[in-house]
């Protein structure tokens, strides 16, 4: 995948086998506000960084927390993003779940 605005390898230096970053790159990344808050909050300490598999999963939810949303069905969710019919119930069980401890707080 590529980012735009960053070449290939740009602003990651090899250490020993891991990804580093000086602050100057990360800026040159992530745009300056964001890369300030990232350093406030994780500066300083060895953080894993998830994957674009789980970025997919996170939007796969948002995309059917949405569906329900608008009314869809428990069938229509399963044919609609390729998933059983039963993970589409314990998904809509499990958005409702959060929607209520929302309320709770």
């Amino acid at each position: 995948m590529r980012i735009e605005g960053v070449a290939s390898g740009d602003g990651f230096p090899e250490l020993d086998g891991r990804r580093g970053m000086s602050a100057e790159s990360l800026i040159r990344v992530l745009g300056a506000e964001a890369a300030e808050r990232l350093m406030f909050y994780w500066g300083g300490t060895r953080v894993s960084v998830p994957g674009m598999d789980e970025l997919y999963r996170v939007r796969m939810k948002e995309r059917i927390r949405s569906a329900y949303e608008n009314g869809a069905t428990p069938a229509q969710v399963s044919e609609r993003f390729g998933v059983s019919v039963r993970t589409a119930q314990r998904m809509r069980i499990l958005s409702d779940t959060i929607e209520r401890e929302t309320e709770i707080i």
